[in-house]
């Protein structure tokens, strides 16, 4: 049992609090307001029990000047620290249910996780299984080890086997004379190996003949224009002829670009009436200037038609296929293919000056047709003798490859990749009967041994444990549904099993208004169908499932830290008898608690069975700097209502206990209206203040139960005329007023006498 906390210091709030004037008994009810310190203290007690620092190395207090420390004083003498960022001994038989044992066993952002079913069947399972699951945990273990035992045996063999199973690698047969049958293989795969090379060599390529179309270069030759004025391309003519200048027709047609001004641009003559003139410009018109374009295009589609570079295309062509050709005359004789470049050129330059000169007579006489089909076809002529040329060469290059084909045909056909399986068949049968291999799979017959030995026993002890979890879980389940029927919610658990995948974990599903819900994702699911309150309800039943299954409870010492699911009163008193039920049958219990009212409640429920002096109540008050300390606490003081507040303070006056004056002349009037709300429920509006209360009551009308008040409506006006002084709703200066003893006390006792008699 948990008999007093020393100390804390350094963690959260509890920067250096300090609990040795406190002694914890077998009921110890803790109050602290929201945010003072109750959960850093359930995360004190949940890392000395499962001995994890780091539950308080990140709880270390923001702006403390101390490092985390903890000294807690257990029976018989014992003694856990927390010092130096370690516990000196942890305390296992703490349990403890608060905000990490919800998010690591139960849910967290409104969803549960495959972790979170792993951990809640560990605590569900609690010591009932404990040795069966130790069991099981070291068959699996032994399995888990047998098994990579035999993976690491099998993967040093596999660099031995390369291309073949490991089954085919240990069937190999031992060849007495592998070497000298390798060292034959050998040669014959140099001799497949030439021949390999032989086939792989590449063969020579034909000449690619270029085109030859000038059909376009004719059409542009042979056309004239049918549509100048007459008159006036004879007029052009005459004049032309009279200067015999060559290309002097260009010369004027460029000329004439500019001849669109009223004067001529060389000296400003006017050239209005000029008949030379019109007639330039009937002559010179737009068709005429597209076919001199036409022409002007001509030297270009000559060059793309015959250009220099034809023939050197060529012999570079001949001259890789000669090379080609070279390289096969050491296995076979091949006459060379010839091609005559020299020729080839005088012809191509001889189509070139033709073209040439057609094009220049064209351009001197644009109106004329230039060419014809005879000048056409001669030179058509002369390129089939370039065509002729090249067939030639191809020829030759043709019989070439007849000669290589023929040649490869007759090589023999050896099957150099089955040479090679042969070699290694050969050298992986040496491998296999090595000594070291021989060793290794004397070794993996023995794992594969062990292996099936150890899965055996880890089925054997699974069994066990299965036939344990599903009696365990059963039970467990059925207190579940027993608690969350006792709390009204409107949810069950209709199965709750394990299963393996993954690591051992919990299943569970629940069953809402006829309908299941979805622990993850789904519609419905479990973070839209249940309330927060819902969800720490279910979370509060797993954890008293499986506290109360424990066979060891009366040794734990169980802390619940905020065990309120809800406002709800059914709730609320329920919480209550599952704690006191708890409380009776374990060693300790240690409830902390923000509702001061239920922390009176469950004392009081406590002690229907046990003795005051078993139960300790303490607080967590907020000190200087907004730190946290330990303190007592009066459950009932804390607990009164303003009503019987006053009625204490007065009867402590009159009993002689010290007491503020002004504080017991201001609880005079609340009490006395306390009173009376009491005595009349009801038939008093809260809102009045004391001297309309007694107003109500004189004015009561015949038949209202407060007609049986008016005999003390007297001796209520005399009090109030001296109470009434002392509050700032009937008086300003109530605290300017002089209070003389002798006359408070007088009517102090005519206060309480009106309680107690009920009459003046």
């Amino acid at each position: 049992m948990l008999e007093r906390i020393y100390r804390v210091k350094g963690i959260g709030l509890l920067h250096d609090a300090d609990g040795r004037p406190h002694s914890l008994k077998k009921a110890t009810l803790v109050y602290a307001d929201n945010g003072v310190g109750k959960s850093t203290l359930a995360s004190i007690f949940r890392s000395c029990a499962s001995n994890d620092p780091e539950l308080i190395r990140r709880r270390k207090t923001i702006d403390g000047n101390c490092p985390p420390e903890v000294l807690l004083q257990f029976s018989n003498g014992q003694q856990s620290s927390f010092a130096k960022e370690n516990w000196n001994n942890s305390h296992p038989e703490l349990l403890v249910f608060d905000a990490d044992f919800v998010e690591k066993n139960v849910y967290a952002g409104g969803q549960v996780s495959t972790d979170q079913r792993k951990n809640l069947l560990q605590f569900a399972l609690g010591s009932s299984a404990v040795n069966a699951q130790r069991e099981y945990d070291q068959a699996d273990t032994a399995a888990l080890a047998a098994s990579q035992l035999v993976r690491d045996l099998t993967n040093q063999l596999t660099g031995f086997h390369q291309g073949v199973s490991l089954q085919q690698f240990r069937d190999l047969a031992e060849v007495s004379d592998a070497d000298n049958q390798i060292a034959a293989l050998h040669e014959l795969a140099v001799e497949a190996q030439n021949i390999g090379l032989i086939q792989a060599k590449a063969l020579p390529k034909k000449l690619d003949e270029p085109a030859f179309d000038v059909t376009h270069i004719f059409r542009i030759l042979e056309s004239s224009l049918a549509d100048i004025d007459l008159a006036a391309e004879q007029r052009v003519k005459q004049h032309l002829d009279s200067h015999a200048k060559p290309n002097l027709e260009r010369w004027i047609s460029d000329g004439h670009a500019y001849g669109e001004t009223e004067s001529c641009p060389y000296c400003n003559q006017p050239l209005q009436g000029v008949e030379l003139i019109q007639a330039y410009r009937s002559y010179f018109n737009k068709d005429y200037n597209e076919l001199k374009a036409s022409v002007a295009d001509l030297a270009r589609l000559i060059s793309n038609v015959a250009p220099e570079a034809i023939v050197e295309r060529l012999q570079a062509s001949f001259a890789t296929a000669s090379a080609t050709i070279d390289g096969w005359q050491e296995h076979v004789e091949i006459p060379p293919p010839e091609f005559d470049c020299e020729a080839a050129n005088e012809k191509l330059a001889v189509i070139r000056e033709r073209l040439e000169a057609l094009r220049l007579a064209k351009e001197a006489n644009l109106l004329e047709t230039v060419g014809s089909d005879d000048a056409k076809n001669e030179l058509l002529g002369i390129w089939s003798e370039i065509a002729g040329i090249i067939k030639s060469c191809n020829d030759g290059i043709d019989n070439a490859v007849n000669l290589i084909t023929a040649y490869k045909a007759s090589l023999a056909a050896v099957n150099l990749d089955g040479l090679r399986q042969a070699i290694n068949g050969l050298e992986m049968a040496k491998t296999r009967h090595r000594q070291d291999v021989l060793d290794l799979f004397s070794q993996l017959d023995a794992a594969l041994a062990q292996e099936v030995a150890t899965k055996a026993e880890k089925q054997t002890k699974k069994d066990a444990l299965n036939g344990i979890m599903q009696t365990t879980l059963e039970r467990y389940k059925g207190r579940i549904n027993r608690l969350l029927s006792a709390f009204g919610a409107q949810f069950s658990i209709p199965n709750i099993d394990f299963n393996y995948k993954g690591g051992l974990r919990s299943n569970y599903n629940l069953h809402m208004r006829g309908a299941n819900i979805e622990l993850t994702g789904g519609i419905p699911d479990f973070k839209t169908s249940l309330s927060e309150s819902d969800k720490r309800t279910l979370a509060f039943a797993f954890f008293v499932a499986s506290v109360e299954s424990d066979a060891d409870l009366a040794n734990r010492v169980v802390v619940i830290d905020d065990p309120m699911c809800s406002l709800d009163l059914n709730r609320k008193q329920q919480t209550r008898l599952i704690l006191k039920r708890v409380h009776d049958a374990c060693e300790q219990l240690i409830v902390l608690v923000h509702d001061i009212h239920f922390m009176r409640g469950l004392r009081n429920e406590i002690l229907r069975t046990s003795p005051p002096q078993e139960i300790a109540c303490v607080k967590l008050k907020t000190v200087a700097n907004r730190y946290s300390n330990f303190d007592e606490i009066d459950i009932d003081k804390e607990c009164e209502s303003a009503y019987f507040k006053c009625h204490r303070v007065l009867g402590e006056y009159l009993n002689g206990a010290a007491q503020s004056s002004m504080e017991v002349a201001r609880s005079i009037r609340p009490m006395l209206e306390g009173y009376l709300h009491r005595r009349f429920p009801g038939l008093i509006n809260g809102g009045l203040l004391f001297g309309q209360v007694i107003d109500a009551i004189k004015n009561a009308p015949q038949g209202s139960p407060l007609i049986h008040a008016q005999n003390i409506t007297d001796e209520l006006t005399g009090i109030n005329s001296y109470a009434g002084q002392f509050h700032h709703d009937t008086n300003p200066s109530a605290d300017q007023v002089q209070i003389i003893d002798g006359e408070l006390r007088q009517f102090v006792e005519r206060a309480i006498n009106v309680v107690h008699a009920g009459m003046a």
